[in-house]
């Protein structure tokens, strides 16, 4: 149950959307300027979380 909290609730701060704005402008280059809108959105959302994915699979 504390998972939940730790990785539902909302920041205080807006560092961590900074953080999530900054990575996807890395991702988005002109060599990957052809990224679909979804595909950028699943690759920032994997850049995110593995850390908590891996930690899923390994359970």
């Amino acid at each position: 149950m504390n998972y939940l909290i730790e990785y539902l609730c909302i920041p205080a701060t807006s560092v961590e959307s900074e953080r999530i704005v900054s990575s996807t402008g890395q991702l988005i280059s002109d060599r990957r300027s052809r990224l679909k809108p979804n595909n950028v959105n699943m690759l920032t959302f994997l850049h995110k979380n593995l850390s908590f994915l891996s930690i899923i699979t390994i359970q």
